[in-house]
């Protein structure tokens, strides 16, 4: 796929879990999603608000199998030299209700599997270098 197919990918993958969810690429390059995003941080997640991420940022993409609420997810973590590239960015009245930076973004997506390949996809073609997670030498 090409970089726009990618992009529309991510985000009809997102809008089958939450139809109000959302996936996009900021005018600054970074990739911006919304919806049931980083939930372990936060007892609500408002919809005014966005969990950007720089490509170039991005160490790995872990899928993760969720026993609650049986929809699996994606993890994309920052590396190891732009600790807490995450940040959370919208509406200043509801920043305060959660950390507004962290080392990861997690989020309910589906089919995970081919989902998280074209996360992996679209961060080469920002840039980035996804690195596999693997043993220290």
């Amino acid at each position: 796929m090409g970089y726009l197919e990618t992009i529309k990918y991510i985000d009809d993958g997102m809008k089958y879990i939450d139809p109000s969810g959302e996936f996009f690429v900021s005018y600054n390059g970074d990739m911006c999603f919304r919806g049931l995003v980083n939930r372990q941080l936060t007892t609500f997640e408002f919809y005014t608000n966005y969990w950007c991420m720089n490509p170039q940022a991005v160490n790995n993409v872990d899928f993760l199998q969720d026993n609650i609420t049986n929809v699996n997810a994606v993890r994309l973590w920052c590396a190891h030299a732009a600790p807490q590239c995450a940040r959370r960015v919208g509406d200043p009245s509801f920043l305060d209700t959660s950390p507004g930076i962290a080392n990861s973004i997690w989020l309910q997506i589906a089919p995970y599997q081919f989902e998280r390949a074209a996360l992996e996809h679209l961060v080469y073609l920002m840039g980035g270098n996804v690195r596999q997670a693997g043993a220290l030498r």
